[in-house]
């Protein structure tokens, strides 16, 4: 496959299962149909599985644990 927007040929990596087409040019990603719906579910069975100790002020996992809709609409 060619990069749509600087037609660098693609390079394919599999990771977990998703196959992710990366340009080593442009350093575009491009997923198929699913496929960020997959990275988004493993990210969420990998957040849900830290540890409570993980304190949500300080750490990028104890953040992101809480989700983005959370974080956008809390009161500050």
């Amino acid at each position: 496959m060619q990069c749509p927007k600087c037609a660098s040929a693609l390079d394919t990596h599999e990771r977990h299962g998703v196959v992710i087409e990366e340009c080593p040019g442009c350093k575009g990603v491009f997923l198929d149909r699913g496929e960020l719906e997959q990275l988004i579910d493993a990210e969420s069975r990998y957040l849900a599985e830290l540890p409570e100790v993980e304190n949500p002020d300080t750490t990028y996992q104890g953040r992101h644990r809480r989700g983005i809709m959370q974080q956008i609409f809390a009161d500050h």
